[in-house]
């Protein structure tokens, strides 16, 4: 649901016909096992302001869905709230004007 999130999220503020790209790499930190899944779009990029606060309850950005789709402001509060429920962490990347990656890294052990 976290990954479907962060995909709906990227086609929802992407132009229409741009690319969206989910990577998906292991890797170990600290002797643990982790998987880190990336989703990075094509659009307006986040504002230093839509950064501190992106992954707030009820946070309505300044970027504007494409296709005028409405917000709650709830997805990436959820986002995050099952992530770091799984002993995980998830950030954003982002230059205004230039996109944004969405990082979910999660531990693969039980």
């Amino acid at each position: 649901m976290a990954v479907d999130n962060l995909v709906n999220n990227a086609i929802k503020f992407s132009p229409p016909g741009s690319e969206i790209q989910v990577t998906l790499h292991s890797h170990e930190r600290e002797g643990e096992p982790f998987a880190l899944i990336q989703v990075k779009d094509q659009g307006p990029g986040l504002t230093s302001e839509d950064k501190a606060k992106i992954f707030g309850t009820f946070q309505i950005l300044s970027a504007k869905p494409t296709a005028g789709e409405s917000s709650t402001g709830l997805g990436l509060s959820i986002v995050k709230q099952m992530v770091e429920r799984h002993r995980g962490m998830v950030w954003v990347e982002s230059e205004y004007g230039h996109g944004a990656t969405f990082g979910i890294d999660l531990p693969l052990g039980v």
